[in-house]
């Protein structure tokens, strides 16, 4: 039964497009599931094919574009809760909206992005101001610039950069904020890079990561003596990396003294709605940015600039408008630019569907697991945390009394901390110095072992200019059910616990690994700038290697040191194959434990590579015995081929008279061409242990053909032994040395020899 007044045809096509829309992210969500193995794009065409194709044959196109890549299945896609199938569902429902009639759809986009714009000024203390919807995060900062260039030269709509040619507008940023930020500003708005000033940050007080306030206030008095106009300050609430605030108040004071425009971004603008309101809610800057669908977990919402609007100097009369009430308007921000397309609108269903106690639950988790994290590393001596302290200087403030009672928004930018920074450093290291470059390198290792063991807890390994490689950890970027329980962090904290003592062992034992391997006569130690474990060794069979080495010698020691590493891997895996500076193959040793005895592990590298060198002498005189013997076996069957041709006589070699002489005259069985063998034992008594000084004898076969087995050359006692074969050449390699030895020694004759002359 309808209710009354309601019209049911006119529901039928939000609940058809509702319905559509969640058939294909069930679609989608079940394939992913299902997905196994590699797949491959079909090739497209590059014009459109004639005949139509239906809906489920575009779909399913469609599908397999988002789930693969060429060959590689990218099933990533995450699983939507109600919030996110809600703001999903209202992007087709908008673009469906917009071909409803004009004077229509106008009134629907501004009760929409009125309701959502009122919603987030309240949630986020500030009150009195407009809303810029937008999908690329600075553009709204590109056109608050826009705006402010037409409020501070009012002939710039007229004289473009004309009228800011003899008095140019400057940009004040931090030094510790991305370039890349400012530069993309200036090339959207047509301003040279002379117009970014850069201010320093903090060297004596506070945080080396935030603003000098007074550094700025110096810069903005110096611009004005030289006709310079000062036009947009951008302060951080919560720097990229490690998430410092601005002095926020101080800031604001500075800016509203010289006229000059504030905008806040940053992570921990998040805080202003979880805490409690105070009785008046304070507006803490001109602007900000707010990436609410990153804080919310929401897929499909819009990114948000909250900004406020000029006042006129003089009251206008009715129905006149000012030229401040233009300026949004002129710089593309007023809601008429974007009421075709309702970008508001699933920002409008997702607020709805979170509710405020949903957006207070989602953002005061990731506070609280910030803070939880970072109590659990301050134990740990040997890391050096970056980020602000959770609670304040103090740690007196918990996110849990943060949300029951009001606070200043200047102590709540104070007392919240919006990402964990923390990285390994020497002991009794300055904190305002960067790191060794070697502990970079541990760092990342340090890194690598954590994302692979505890993915519950997500890191980012980044780099800092004044600290070198840090490890992040941002909540606020995770998803909600990405964001870990207290039992992750607490293995997050135990394997922390285990990997410290790895580092802090391997950075003791490296100093005697170092001077053990420049002492040991066997080995060279290889300078590896990229590697974090103890480092790494050349073996060389040589005490005396030369400087230069040859190509030939290259390869010999690449391949001895190669072999050396297959057989050191067989025994333990903390030995790897490496490669140095000049491109030669080295023993890679790598991360150890407290225990670990170095001049142990050397003497084992430099024993089973002599062993190795050994085996290697052993192998190459075995295959210059068997090329000699083939070659002696080759020249003896020819020689004897040729006298038997001489015995039989030419008329046995003749196609007709040779077939009757043989039958007049038949050959004896004994005559014919005997074979030929390698007997490597043959000299084993002369041999002894020597491996490298074996021979080989080259005999004749006519005993296995007579005895139909291979006889050896010494018989039981008592026994009869075979006959000796009729043909014996005893065989040897070239040279009784081995091949390196053999081009090390010709190496020191022709030194020689040339001292001589």
């Amino acid at each position: 039964m309808a209710e009354a007044g309601v019209n049911t045809k006119q529901r039928m096509p939000l609940t058809e497009v509702e319905f559509n829309a969640s058939r294909v992210i069930s679609r989608l969500e079940e394939a992913v599931q299902l997905e196994e193995g590699g797949h491959t794009w079909k090739v497209s065409h590059g014009l459109l094919p004639l005949p139509s194709r239906t809906k489920d044959e575009v779909l399913t196109q469609l599908e397999d574009l988002l789930l693969h890549e060429e060959g590689e299945v990218r099933a990533r896609l995450p699983q939507l809760d109600g919030p996110g199938e809600v703001a999903i569902t209202s992007q087709s429902i908008a673009a469906y909206a917009s071909s409803l009639d004009r004077p229509h759809l106008q009134n629907l986009s501004i009760r929409i992005a009125t309701d959502a714009t009122r919603w987030l000024s309240h949630m986020f203390r500030f009150l009195d101001c407009t809303a810029f919807y937008h999908e690329d995060l600075l553009e709204g900062l590109v056109r608050i610039t826009r705006m402010l260039l037409h409020y501070k030269y009012p002939e710039y709509l007229e004289l473009g950069y004309e009228a800011l040619h003899t008095k140019p507008p400057v940009i004040y940023t931090s030094t510790a904020s991305p370039l890349g930020l400012v530069q993309h500003i200036c090339r959207q708005v047509g301003l040279p890079l002379m117009c970014v000033r850069p201010v320093p940050c903090n060297t004596v007080f506070g945080s080396h990561q935030k603003m000098d306030v007074a550094a700025l206030e110096r810069a903005i008095e110096d611009d004005k003596l030289v006709d310079k106009v000062p036009l947009l300050v951008l302060a951080d609430a919560g720097t990229t990396i490690a998430g410092h605030v601005d002095n926020i108040a101080r800031m604001q004071e500075v800016c509203r003294k010289h006229d000059v425009w504030l905008h806040l971004k940053g992570h921990s603008l998040a805080a202003l709605a979880i805490a409690a309101s105070p009785t008046v809610p304070s507006r803490i800057a001109d602007s900000m940015t707010l990436p609410v669908g990153v804080w919310f977990g929401v897929p499909a919402l819009p990114i948000v600039t909250l900004f406020r609007t000029f006042e006129a100097a003089e009251p206008a009369p009715k129905g006149v408008r000012t030229r401040e009430s233009t300026l949004a308007f002129l710089a593309g921000l007023s809601l008429e630019h974007s009421m075709l397309k309702m970008p508001s609108l699933p920002l409008w269903t997702a607020l709805q569907a979170l509710g405020r106690e949903g957006i207070l639950k989602r953002l005061r988790d990731a506070f609280e697991s910030s803070e939880i994290l970072h109590n659990k590393l301050t134990k740990f001596q040997r890391l050096r945390l970056m980020n602000q302290r959770p609670g304040g200087e103090a740690g007196s403030i918990s996110i849990t009394e943060l949300v029951k009672k009001p606070i200043s928004t200047t102590v709540l930018f104070e007392v919240t901390s919006s990402t964990v920074v923390f990285q390994f450093v020497p002991e009794n290291h300055n904190n305002d110095e960067r790191v060794p470059d070697y502990y970079d390198k541990l760092n990342s290792w340090l890194g690598q072992i954590l994302q692979r063991d505890v993915q519950e807890v997500p890191l980012e390994i980044c780099e800092l200019d004044v600290s070198g490689v840090i490890l992040r950890y941002c909540p606020l970027e995770l998803s909600p059910e990405r964001l870990p329980t207290i039992a992750h962090i607490e293995k997050f904290a135990t394997s922390m616990e285990q990997q410290l003592e790895i580092l802090e062992a391997t950075v003791h034992h490296k100093e005697t690994f170092i001077k053990l391997a420049t002492e040991c006569a066997h080995l060279r130690l290889v300078h590896m700038p990229q590697w974090a474990g103890l480092g790494g060794v050349r073996f060389v069979p040589d005490e005396s290697e030369p400087d230069e080495l040859t190509v030939q010698r290259k390869l010999e020691l690449n391949n001895l040191n190669q072999r050396l590493v297959d057989t050191l891997r067989s025994t333990d895996a903390a030995f790897s194959m490496g490669e140095g500076e000049n491109g030669l193959i080295c023993v890679r040793f790598g991360m150890v434990t407290a225990e670990t005895d170095v001049e142990e592990l050397l003497n084992l590298v430099v024993t089973t590579g002599k062993e190795v060198e050994e085996s290697s002498r052993f192998l190459e005189s075995l295959t210059e015995i068997v090329k000699k013997g083939i070659e002696t076996a080759t020249q003896d069957l020819q020689k004897e081929n040729a006298e038997r041709v001489w015995q039989e006589g030419i008329l046995r070699q003749m196609p007709v008279v040779g077939s009757f002489v043989n039958w007049w005259s038949p050959l004896s069985k004994e005559t014919g061409i005997k074979g030929r063998s390698l007997n490597l034992t043959a000299d084993s008594e002369l041999c002894g242990t020597d491996l490298s000084q074996i021979t080989g004898v080259v005999e004749s076969t006519e005993n296995i053909y007579r005895y139909h087995m291979q006889m050896q050359g010494v018989s039981p006692p008592g026994t009869k032994g075979p006959p000796t074969p009729l043909v014996q050449t005893p065989v040897a390699p070239p040279s009784s040395q081995h091949s390196r030895s053999s081009s090390h020694s010709s190496n020191k004759e022709q030194q020689q020899q040339a001292a001589d002359q």
